[in-house]
C-alpha cells in the first residue's frame, strides 16, 4: 500500500483543447484541492509529430514511447487497441515509478482496465473508474472498429464491476453501481457531474441587452449527427414563426452552412438558423453568453441516460438555462420551469410547446430563470463543493484496501 498522496490517472484521449481533457483536468483540480498530486498517463495512440507530446500541461502527463505510432502503422495501432500489448507494460512501469496512493482510469479499453486492477490488487492500491459513457455498439461493416468499440462497451459490465470505487457522472450511473454494491458489496460510488475549471463559470447574470427583447435566442455547439438532434427543433421553430411575443432564433457552432443544409435535409424552411462552423473556444463562450437558452435533444437511449453532456454544465455555468427533452439523464438535475425547460419527447407538438414556453417568457421571468440557473450551476459544477466528500471517499477506499 502506497503512503504517498500521488494519484496515477490513466486516460485514453490525447490531451488538448477538447472535452475529455477538460473533464479529467477538472477532476485533477479537485484532487489537488484534496491534497493529492495527479499524474497522467496517456494510453491512447499518439502520432510522433503530435504537438501535445512536447507541450507543458497543468499536471505531469506522459506519453509512453511505444504508443507513439504514425498513421502508416495501422496494423500496430489496431493490435494495440485490441490487446493493449504496449499500454499494459507502460502502466506497470508508471505504477512502479509514481508509487500512487490511488489509480484512476478513464475511457480506456477493457483489457488494460483488467490488467490495472490485477496489478493494483496485489499492491493494495485502490482502483477508481471515472465513468462517463455507456454506448451500445452496433456493427457498421468495419470489423476491427467494431471490436475496439465493443471492448470499451464491455468494460462497463466487466472491469468496472470489479473496481473499488466509481466516480459516476450521471444519476443513472450512480443508481446502476449502487445496485451493484447492494448485490456484491462493491464498488463504492460517488456522484460527480462535469466540473468547471477556474474561470469557466460566470460570476453573475448580466442584464438583457435590450429594454424589451424581440427575439429568443437558442444556442447549440457540437456535432449533432448521430447523437444530438437539431433538425426536429428547427422544424418546430419554423412551425411557430410569427406566433409568439418573441421570434425564435438558433445559432449553431461546429457545423458549417453546407453541413447544416445537409443535416436539415429540407426541414424547417423559414426558421431563423445561423450556422457558424468551427470557432475558437473563447468565441463560442462569448456567443453562448448572449443566448437565452441552450438546447440539447437526444433519443432516450442508453448513451443519453448514462452520460451527462458537458453542454449542460457549460450553458448553466454561463447563466443560460437548458431546453431539452426528457431522457432520464442530465435532465434529471433540472427543475422544469424553474432553471430550465424539459419537453417529454421529440415530437413536433412537444418541441413547439418548448419553443412557446421560452418565447412567451417575459424579460423579467427570463432573467430570474437565468439567475436560478447560474446559482444551481455553482452548486453542481464547482469543484470546491466536493472537496469534503471526495476527501472522505478516497479515504474510505484507501482504508478498505489497507485492511
Amino acid at each position: 500500500m502506497s503512503s504517498s498522496n500521488r494519484i496515477l490517472y490513466v486516460v485514453q484521449g490525447i490531451p488538448g483543447s477538447n472535452a475529455p481533457t477538460k473533464h479529467a483536468f477538472a477532476i485533477a483540480d479537485l484532487l489537488s484541492m484534496c491534497g493529492y498530486e495527479p499524474h497522467f498517463m496517456v494510453a491512447g495512440i499518439a502520432d510522433p509529430k503530435l504537438p501535445a507530446l512536447v507541450e507543458e500541461f497543468d499536471y505531469p502527463v506522459e506519453f509512453p514511447k511505444g504508443l507513439t505510432l504514425s498513421g502508416r502503422q495501422l496494423a500496430a495501432k489496431y493490435a494495440e487497441r485490441l490487446v493493449s500489448r504496449v499500454s499494459i507494460p507502460a502502466f506497470n512501469e508508471a505504477m512502479a515509478r509514481v508509487n500512487p496512493a490511488v489509480v484512476i482510469y478513464y475511457a480506456i479499453q477493457n483489457r488494460l482496465a483488467k490488467a490495472i486492477e490485477r496489478v493494483c490488487r496485489s499492491a493494495g492500491v485502490p482502483v477508481l473508474v471515472d465513468e462517463t459513457d455507456w454506448f451500445e455498439t452496433h456493427f457498421d461493416g468495419d470489423l476491427a472498429k467494431w471490436i475496439v468499440a465493443k471492448s470499451r462497451e464491455r468494460r462497463v459490465t466487466d472491469a468496472d464491476e470489479s473496481v473499488d470505487g466509481v466516480l459516476a457522472i450521471s444519476p443513472f450511473f450512480k443508481e446502476h453501481f449502487e445496485e451493484l454494491k447492494k448485490a456484491q458489496g462493491a464498488p463504492r460510488v460517488m456522484f460527480l457531474p462535469p466540473l468547471n475549471r477556474s474561470g469557466d463559470a460566470l460570476d453573475e447574470v448580466p442584464p438583457l441587452e435590450f429594454a424589451k427583447r424581440k427575439s429568443t435566442r437558442f444556442f447549440y455547439a457540437g456535432s449533432p449527427a448521430g447523437k444530438d438532434y437539431i433538425d426536429c427543433f428547427v422544424e418546430a421553430m419554423a412551425s411557430c414563426a410569427g406566433s409568439f411575443e418573441t421570434e425564435p432564433e438558433l445559432d449553431v457552432v461546429g457545423v458549417s452552412q453546407r453541413e447544416g443544409e445537409i443535416l436539415l435535409h429540407g426541414r424547417g424552411a423559414g426558421a431563423a438558423v445561423r450556422f457558424h462552423g468551427r470557432l475558437p473556444h473563447a468565441a463560442v463562450i462569448e456567443m453562448l453568453r448572449r443566448a437565452d437558452f441552450g438546447i440539447l435533444f437526444r433519443q432516450p437511449a442508453l448513451y443519453a441516460r448514462a452520460g451527462f453532456s458537458t453542454k449542460f454544465a457549460e450553458c448553466m455555468s454561463n447563466g443560460v438555462p437548458m431546453l431539452c427533452n426528457a431522457v432520464g439523464g442530465a435532465d434529471l438535475v433540472l427543475s422544469p420551469g424553474v432553471d430550465g425547460i424539459v419537453v417529454p419527447d421529440l415530437k413536433l407538438a412537444s418541441l413547439a410547446e418548448g419553443v412557446r414556453s421560452a418565447c412567451c417568457m417575459s424579460d423579467d421571468e427570463l432573467i430570474d430563470m437565468k439567475r436560478v440557473t447560474l446559482a444551481k450551476s455553482k452548486e453542481l459544477f464547482q469543484p470546491e463543493n466536493y472537496v469534503v466528500q471526495m476527501t472522505e471517499f478516497l479515504g474510505s477506499l484507501r482504508g478498505a484496501c489497507s485492511r
